[in-house]
């Protein structure tokens, strides 16, 4: 009875471990954008299936909501929001809820990159000097410019986060990771993450016809400024708005808690900025910022 029992054990657990590996390693590509010369794919564990698309249209965006499933059982969801604003740049944001028990390792995939010309946003380390209200902002500033085929993009980080409550029944997002180191080989993009159980990621990207600055000297002043002004460049972007460090209090998950606060949503420094500085970029912030308070 023994034997029976340590050899059906084994062989349970010889089956759990065939579905993890297949969970983890057999991986399939569905594309998930492919509009006017731009091709953006998922990777994701073959066990794991996209539904179909829920899609939804209000003023500049439009927003598709695939369910995440695992043999028939919900395990999360993939929503992709495009935003067209008025001088026809485009922002897609991306956004993954790992709702399971089951960690999964995830690649969007930007293709059609070849001879791709690049600026980095972060060529050096940020001043990131505590603020008595809201601590450090570790955050970087997104991965930087990118020409190819003919268009021009911005492209963000990633950020893998978990939910945290606040004061008055709030929430905010707990930042767990962000990633703003990208390579492009053979024209492709890979962004890769390791998406724990019950947390999100976040990730957008800017596409535009024309360069967002006037010069390269202007794109060099806006990137030396968000160096050393932690709380001047919004880094972390979403339909809602950008995601900001919040204050402080005697929780110590408040020293990376990040929330939406409106006065920042609004961008003044882009504002500023565009006044003595005009450029693509600042006229799309500020646009993004009145779409994302709509």
């Amino acid at each position: 009875m023994f034997r029976k029992l340590m050899i059906l054990l084994f062989v349970v657990f010889f089956m759990a471990m065939i579905i993890f590996t297949a969970v983890m390693f057999l991986t399939n590509e569905e594309t998930i954008y492919d509009e006017d010369g731009v091709t953006l794919t998922i990777k994701k564990p073959t066990f794991i299936t996209l539904g179909e698309p829920e899609i939804t249209e209000q003023d500049t965006d439009i927003t598709t909501v695939r369910d995440m499933t695992f043999v028939g059982l919900d395990v999360g969801t993939y929503t992709m929001t495009e935003r067209t604003l008025e001088n026809d740049v485009t922002i897609l944001f991306d956004e993954l809820h790992n709702s399971s028990w089951l960690p999964f390792a995830i690649t969007l995939i930007h293709k059609e990159l070849e001879n791709a010309e690049t600026n980095s946003w972060n060529p050096r380390p940020v001043t990131n000097e505590a603020d008595d209200v809201f601590g450090e902002d570790p955050t970087s500033n997104p991965f930087g410019t990118i020409a190819a085929g003919g268009k021009h993009f911005l492209q963000g980080n990633l950020y893998v986060s978990r939910i945290i409550p606040q004061d008055n029944d709030g929430q905010a997002h707990e930042l767990r990771t962000e990633n703003p180191n990208f390579t492009i080989e053979e024209g492709i993009m890979e962004k890769s993450f390791w998406l724990p159980p019950k947390h999100y990621l976040h990730t957008w990207v800017m596409i535009a016809d024309e360069p967002f600055f006037e010069s390269k000297e202007a794109e060099e002043d806006w990137i030396e400024f968000a160096l050393d002004n932690r709380y001047q460049q919004l880094n972390w972007l979403t339909p809602e708005g950008p995601l900001v460090k919040l204050p402080i209090t005697d929780d110590p998950r408040t020293q990376l808690a990040y929330g939406y606060i409106d006065e920042r949503t609004a961008d003044p420094a882009s504002q500023e900025w565009n006044e003595t500085s005009p450029s693509l970029y600042f006229e799309t912030m500020l646009l993004n910022a009145e779409a994302s308070q709509n």
